[in-house]
């Protein structure tokens, strides 16, 4: 995002507040792009190992080998992952993307 845009946005220097909805290789990837274009990073996950693994700084089982930024927030609540989103990228599979989405339609 350019300064201008963050500026007509309302938004400061820190970027948007991005949702990512999916822990799998995608989504970690997704939200690592996002974290170092300078976005705050929330990322839902339903498995809780996947969740504490992100925590730890390692996604083994989707993206093993690659480090996991400090700065993104794996959560396994979906509501928490979405408050004050600015922006949520659901990258669930195919299957689960209904489920994921009906979750998180009141938040």
């Amino acid at each position: 995002m350019t300064d201008r845009a963050r500026k007509s946005s309302g938004r400061g220097k820190s970027g948007w507040r991005v949702a990512v909805l999916g822990g799998g290789a995608w989504g970690t990837a997704l939200a690592l792009a996002m974290l170092r274009a300078g976005h705050a990073v929330r990322l839902f996950a339903r498995d809780p190992e996947t969740v504490a693994s992100i925590g730890r700084g390692e996604n083994p089982r989707y993206l093993p080998g690659i480090a996991i930024a400090a700065g993104i927030e794996a959560t396994s609540d979906i509501e928490a992952a979405l408050t004050g989103a600015d922006c949520v990228l659901a990258v669930t599979p195919a299957q689960a993307l209904r489920a994921t989405l009906a979750a998180a339609k009141d938040h």
